[in-house]
């Protein structure tokens, strides 16, 4: 009987595998591409060569041999007419054609553009039906039915690939493998004898009678793409044609390309060395390639603009000719983000340099560049269309709380002024009101509400306000240079705490060539109320008595500041599907007046606490795509702040500190309730772990590895492994708060879970489920808490909930 059971059930399991695998779905004597593998490459990567397959198999589940996908595309299918799509789509463009008429007809020309739009929409939907499938079909993908010709396609791509990387004697070959129960899989190895690379002995020019061209290359040795003693490479070949050709251009050669440029490769008898030849051939009908120089620079302001037929003005500033119908602009501004200049030869990057710079200034719809030859001299023009003086952007959202599940709705406004004062400066004036569920202090089961409201008005100058003259000013335009200045208000209203902060900054930004973005606040000043829940008053004069004075963070306060912040995205990171990095690096010193003499007299008369701290921190994080639409993401942000002096009393202004947890941090524990170390407040009523007030620290370390995936159309899915903790420099009254060397490895949380996240291209939606793993705060021997998972129960072990917007990092 059991036999009996246990075959029934393999039979089962059989039957699903194979429909789930797709063999099912095959037709007399198909077969199904299911696996594929290079064997025998030592010196070129399998990721290189995996790229060259042809025929893919379908994708399959957590490496089990189940291809969910293949069953979505066939479920589809099944219900997919293509004949009927076509004649929906001729009846639809028929209907609407006779509607688009009739309007005509009775000269209705918004009824012509309505119905023309509702056809555009109509008949595009349908059209992406026709050409993709259904929604099913989407999603899926069709059965990969085996294709000899596919294999032996493969098998030449690979083949031509080692050629073009210098392994001309190698040879390719394939074995086919049959698999599975009814022998339908096919398994396809491609067998590689690499032999032996061909190396680079020699790299020579030949610019025929063109001296010029010869020096240029010959001064530029140091760059060239080809490396002596390395192994041939065509990848290699094409970027050093396109190297010679941005030289050139860069040295006046406007009208050079690269279709001048040919290599001959030469092998020496019974060697593998190979000399390389660059040939500069000449123009046609002429002896050789013409340097341009720019006579003249032109700068129209103002296109598409129309002033009752006048004429454009034309004025004259350090030797370039601007043009407009009313003068807008400063010029002795503009003029510090032009880099063509008359008698100067054509460059390409100084094209490029001046268009991206012109753009940075926010006030042109679109910058042009182009140059005139005719009339055998070589003129610049510069044309921009002005972005409209006012602009007004709205954000509307929801925060979603992850106890209660309640959502907090906010709102951000923000009304621009472009060019007010004439000086290319921006006025902003922003607002944010937000709402958030939060729970009741005395009484954790209930919800009360967390306000948070701010204002600020900006102004933003395109230069640095410094005194110095227009030559710097000019070369300090290569580096996008703002002078920032704003004031504003904020105040939050929390169950622990109601606070309002006066603020005023000065600061500014610049970016260098190699895409380092530094932004400097000279000075950011604060003035700040506070006002305790008793509750939270009573939680922080009990600390006092233990010596911590984290209450004088609350007291009216003046907080003054200077700091650095240092970034760099490695290869567009977030914006692409490459491998990309990025870095931060921070830096702020605080109160820094107070160490002169005169000021800490004032400071000491006053009622105003004040605060001297120092704070640093790094973030980095790195994005490693691998196998098909799955990518990893790290993440790993150290810091630490430290309060000195006698003015700061060993406390650091609140918002200075660091806090752990949160969708957006170690995802397991609730926003800033991890830690310090492996200090716990305990609640003397039920002797639980209480979790009511946020845990500052000045010492944070958090890492993050996330693995994503493509599951089907909009949706991805994740599995994610967070560790860190917040600690402080001293234990004060709460025991294993302070950081040491010794046993901070022990006090490292760790969560793990899972996330789906809904794509909609311009909005990404996040659900992260997050478990605890370790728990630093449980005595020593029971912090693994696997065994403790509660899936029913989120407050004891159980899963927290995170939702949010964007990825977390």
């Amino acid at each position: 009987m059991v036999n009996s059971n246990l075959k029934n059930t393999l039979l089962i399991a059989i039957v699903f595998l194979s429909s789930c695998v797709g063999t099912r779905y095959l037709e007399g004597d198909q077969k199904l591409l299911f696996k594929q593998k290079v064997k025998g490459n030592e010196n070129i990567s399998t990721d290189e060569l995996n790229d060259l397959f042809v025929q893919k198999p379908n994708s399959r589940l957590l490496l089990l041999p189940i291809s969910p996908y293949v069953a979505f595309y066939e479920i589809g299918k099944k219900n997919y007419d293509k004949a009927a799509l076509e004649t929906e789509l001729d009846t639809l463009k028929s209907r609407y054609n006779r509607k688009i008429e009739r309007a005509t007809e009775n000269q209705r020309p918004k009824k012509v553009g309505k119905y023309q739009r509702k056809l555009n929409r109509k008949s595009s939907k349908l059209n992406k039906k026709i050409e993709e499938g259904n929604l099913l079909m989407r999603w899926g993908e069709p059965l990969a039915v085996y294709d000899t010709n596919a294999t032996e396609q493969t098998q030449n791509q690979i083949q031509l690939f080692y050629e073009s990387k210098g392994y001309f004697d190698a040879e390719v070959d394939y074995q086919l493998k049959l698999a599975g129960l009814q022998k339908k899989r096919i398994i396809v190895n491609y067998l590689v004898e690499e032999g032996t690379p061909h190396i680079i002995d020699t790299v020579f020019f030949n610019t025929g009678n063109d001296t010029t061209i010869y020096n240029l290359l010959e001064k530029s040795r140091d760059e060239v793409k080809l490396s002596q003693n390395s192994t041939y490479d065509q990848n290699e070949l094409r970027a050093e044609r396109e190297r010679i050709e941005i030289l050139l251009k860069n040295n006046g050669y406007y009208a050079f390309n690269r279709q001048f440029i040919e290599f001959n490769v030469y092998q020496s008898a019974d060697t593998n060395l190979l000399s390389v030849e660059v040939i500069i051939n000449k123009p046609a009908k002429q002896p050789f390639h013409k340097q341009y120089k720019i006579n003249e620079v032109n700068f129209t302001t103002d296109v598409n603009s129309q002033l009752g037929g006048r004429k454009r003005q034309l004025e004259k500033f350090n030797n370039i000719n601007y043009y407009y119908y009313k003068s807008s602009y400063r010029k002795k501004i503009l003029d510090q983000r032009v880099f063509i200049r008359p008698g100067a030869l054509y460059s390409l990057d100084e094209t490029f340099t001046t268009q991206r710079q012109l753009a940075n200034l926010d006030m042109f719809r679109f910058v042009n560049i182009k140059y005139d030859t005719a009339g055998g001299e070589f003129i610049a023009n510069v044309f921009t269309s002005p972005l409209d003086k006012y602009q007004v952007s709205n954000e509307v959202g929801v925060n979603v709380n992850v106890t209660f599940g309640l959502p907090g709705p906010f709102y951000n406004v923000s009304l621009k002024n472009r060019n007010p004062f004439g000086g290319i400066e921006i006025l902003e004036l922003s607002g944010r009101v937000g709402f958030d569920a939060v729970a009741n202090l005395s009484d954790q089961t209930q919800v009360t509400t967390a306000t948070e409201a701010r204002l600020n008005l900006s102004l933003t100058f395109p230069h640095f306000l410094l005194p110095y003259g227009s030559t710097i000013k000019t070369k300090f335009g290569l580096l996008n240079p703002k002078t920032r200045t704003g004031i504003g208000y904020s105040f939050t209203d929390r169950p622990e705490f109601t606070r309002s902060n006066f603020n005023a900054s000065y600061g500014y930004s610049w970016q260098n060539k190699k895409e380092w973005f530094y932004d400097f606040t000279l000075a950011d000043i604060n003035l700040i109320e506070s006002k305790l829940d008793s509750t939270f008053a009573a939680a922080l004069e009990t600390q006092s008595r233990f010596g911590q004075q984290l209450s004088r963070a609350f007291l009216p306060s003046f907080v003054s500041s200077s700091y650095l912040s240092v970034t760099k995205s490695f290869n567009e990171y977030g914006l692409g599907a490459n491998k990309a990095s990025f870095i931060k690096f921070y830096g702020e010193a605080g109160g820094n007046l107070l160490n002169i003499d005169a000021v800490a007299e004032i400071a000491d008369e006053s009622d105003l606490a004040n605060f001297q701290f120092l704070k640093m921190a790094v973030d980095f994080r790195h994005y490693l795509p691998y196998g098909k639409e799955s990518t990893l993401a790290f993440r790993i942000n150290v810091g630490a702040a430290r309060p000195y002096g006698r003015f700061a009393q060993g406390i650091l202004p609140y918002e200075k500190y660091f806090f752990a947890g949160g969708s957006n941090s170690i995802r397991a524990w609730a926003p800033r309730r991890l830690g310090p170390g492996s200090f716990v407040a305990i609640d003397s009523a039920s002797g639980n772990f209480d979790y009511r007030f946020e845990q500052p620290g000045e010492i944070i370390l958090e890492a993050s590895v996330e693995a994503r995936r493509n599951l089907v159309g909009f949706l991805d899915g994740a599995v994610f492994i967070d560790a860190g903790n917040v600690w402080n420099f001293d234990e004060r009254e709460k025991p294993g708060s302070e950081f040491s060397f010794s046993r901070f490895h022990k006090e490292i949380a760790v969560g793990t879970g899972f996330g789906i996240r809904i794509d909609f291209s311009f909005l990404l939606l996040r659900f992260d489920v997050a478990f605890k793993v370790y728990d630093p705060a449980r005595d020593q021997g029971e912090r693994w808490t696997v065994d403790e998972w509660n899936l029913g129960n989120r407050r004891n072990y159980g899963p927290a909930l995170n939702i949010g917007i964007g990825y977390p990092f």
